[in-house]
């Protein structure tokens, strides 16, 4: 057994001697292929002048024809011994005429070409074939009336613009356009966009922006007031919570400035005074507060006798009144920077809205029993009384910053504009406009810098809010649109440029809004 196994293993290696020595043959035979033929070197480029003047012909050209040409150009342009210089004068003058001639014609043949409509990129051959009664009949139906065309496209396209109306894409008008980029190149880096001077009518440019009051949310659950500063940047934002807080508006951060706690006093409405003033009053106090932007103090001033509560007052536009709304139809006049009692008005019916014209000669005051009352500031009477057409009691009353219109809510949802002529001097006044685009009591109404926008809202009521165009007297369709979440309005305001509109709700939100086609604020 050993001797086999020695056997094994002698011819185990001499199988692997020949392994090997057969790898080494075949790698040796690899090498001898490999570099075997001689390597070539790589042929050097010979130059050919003949060539290269060829190409040069082909490329830019004969020099000698250039020569030629010139030659050429000289023996037209030389003028003959024999020939008189008034021929030639005419032979120009002629050629001049001739050429103008052809560029005018050339410029009225493009002209025409640039004039000429536009013609359908594709035509579909079985749109012509295809007649009504075939598609009705495919369709198993019959039309209601017999139509006059014979073509269902034809069909189709008419009745898409009695329902919908041609778009303006569709809209191929031949317009004469210059290629010549001459004069944009004269002016400035940058072309700017063309704007309309007036706010186009049926759709609003309006965005979404954050929320005033975003970063803080401590104003209450119901936020009563919102109101822009008119010559800084800033806005408040009230409620019930008893905070005042004052946001930089710029729509993106909105970054809170400085707040103020009013323990126990729920804040029924907040308004800037001249300067950095802030008017704050409360429904359940006896007293006001007057707090400084600048010193950031609060001073406590008591109401005068026989006032309860300042729930609603306004603030005349050069700030030299105050006027609150009283019990039993009685209205306190307060001076603008001492806070005493001036006078008192007193109307037949309790008085629960008010305002002042923008030349601060008037106060109109309105309330039960659908009268206006129009009162003079300089001797505190009453100088006429207008009905409100088809009021019963006036929840709301906006004058227009330009003293043009005059807008008035009932309880019924109903909005009547005046203008303001005709109220002041007619007993019954006729609406400009009478819109009825809310079904609850109208308890927010106010105009916009321009006096081209009427806002009208309802705090009874989800998203009830509408935006009427001046002097259109058209609503705004899409805004709110579907997605919008205004909630339920409790107070509205523009900012001084009418950039920007706040809307604040019972859900503790001031929110707001970019309106594109004015300027930044």
């Amino acid at each position: 057994m050993e001797g086999k196994t020695i056997q094994k293993n002698s011819s185990k290696r001499k199988t692997r001697g020949n392994d090997n020595a057969r790898n080494r043959a075949d790698s040796k035979i690899l090498y001898n292929k490999k570099f075997s033929t001689p390597m070539t070197k790589k042929r050097k480029n010979i130059y050919d002048p003949e060539e290269e003047a060829r190409l040069e012909k082909e490329v830019f050209g004969d020099p000698s024809d250039i020569k030629n040409l010139l030659k050429k150009e000289e023996s037209v342009t030389e003028i003959k011994d024999d020939e008189s210089a008034d021929t030639y004068c005419e032979k120009q003058s002629n050629e001049k005429a001739k050429l103008n001639h052809d560029d005018s014609s050339v410029i009225n043949d493009t002209k025409d070409a640039s004039l000429k409509e536009k013609e359908a990129a594709w035509i579909d051959d079985d749109d012509c074939n295809y007649t009504v009664d075939t598609a009705l009949d495919a369709q198993n139906r019959t039309l209601p009336c017999k139509r006059p065309e014979k073509s269902y496209a034809t069909y189709l396209k008419n009745h898409y613009k009695i329902f919908v109306g041609t778009p303006k894409w569709a809209k191929l008008e031949a317009t004469n356009e210059s290629d010549d980029d001459s004069d944009t190149l004269k002016g400035c880096r940058f072309t700017v966009k063309s704007k309309s001077v007036h706010l186009p009518k049926d759709i609003i440019d309006i965005k979404a922006l954050k929320a005033l009051n975003k970063s803080t949310h401590t104003e209450g659950p119901v936020v009563t007031s919102v109101e822009f500063h008119s010559k800084y940047t800033v806005a408040l934002v009230a409620g019930v919570s008893g905070v005042i807080s004052f946001f930089q508006v710029d729509g993106h951060t909105n970054k809170k400035i400085h707040s103020v706690l009013h323990e126990k006093n729920p804040i029924s409405k907040a308004t800037f005074m001249s300067g950095t003033e802030v008017l704050i009053g409360c429904q359940h106090s006896s007293y006001f507060d007057i707090f400084d932007l600048i010193k950031k103090k609060t001073c406590k001033v008591p109401l005068p006798h026989g006032i309860t509560n300042m729930k609603h007052f306004e603030v005349s536009p050069n700030y030299n009144f105050v006027a609150l709304c009283g019990r039993r139809g009685e209205v306190s006049l307060l001076d603008g920077s001492t806070k005493e009692l001036i006078s008192r008005l007193n109307m037949n019916s309790k008085c629960r809205v008010l305002a002042f014209t923008p030349d601060n000669r008037n106060l109109i005051t309105h309330g039960d029993g659908g009268e206006m009352y129009i009162w003079d500031l300089n001797s505190r009477t009453c100088v006429h009384r207008a009905i409100d057409d088809g009021c019963l009691s006036g929840t709301s009353i906006a004058i227009s910053s330009n003293n043009q219109f005059i807008a008035t809510g009932s309880s019924h949802g109903v909005v009547n504009l005046y203008e303001t002529e005709t109220v002041f001097q007619k007993r019954n006044p006729i609406p400009m406009k009478t819109m009825m685009n809310l079904v609850t009591g109208v308890t927010n109404l106010k105009f916009n810098s321009t006096s081209e926008i009427l806002a009208a809202a309802s705090n009874m009521k989800h998203n009830a809010f509408k935006m009427i165009h001046l002097p259109s007297y058209q609503v705004f369709s899409n805004f709110p649109g579907f997605q919008t979440n205004i909630g339920m309005p409790q107070s509205l305001n523009f900012s001084p440029e009418s950039g920007y509109l706040s809307i604040s709700n019972k859900t503790g939100s001031a929110l707001l809004y970019r309106l594109r086609h004015y300027g930044n604020y």
